[in-house]
């Protein structure tokens, strides 16, 4: 018997979805009292951080839900969160031997 969808997707909606909108405002608050200046570097690595920790909650939790419910094989979750997993790492590494350079 299939899981309702009151039981599976509905938490994840409201949990992603109020959730991205309180993660947006604290961003939109934190700009507006400067204490977030995306003209300098490290600012803007750190914005990426978050934002990219956001969406790999969101994923895990998104893929674990559809593996869970037999949409995807459980090891298409691994391999997905890994390639997510190495992107950022090139992205980081590549900042901060910029960062490295600038300093």
């Amino acid at each position: 018997m299939p899981l309702p969808f009151h039981h599976t997707w509905l938490p994840f909606i409201y949990l992603y979805g109020l959730g991205g909108i309180l993660f947006l405002l604290g961003i939109i608050i934190t700009r507006r009292a400067g204490a977030l200046d995306l003209s300098r570097p490290k600012h803007r690595m750190w914005m990426v951080i978050l934002i990219f920790g956001f969406i790999w909650y969101f994923s895990i939790h998104g893929l674990l839900n559809l593996a869970a419910l037999d949409y995807i094989k459980p090891r298409t979750v691994l391999i997905v969160l890994a390639l997510m997993a190495g992107g950022f790492l090139i992205y980081l590494r590549s900042v901060l031997a910029k960062l490295r350079k600038g300093a």
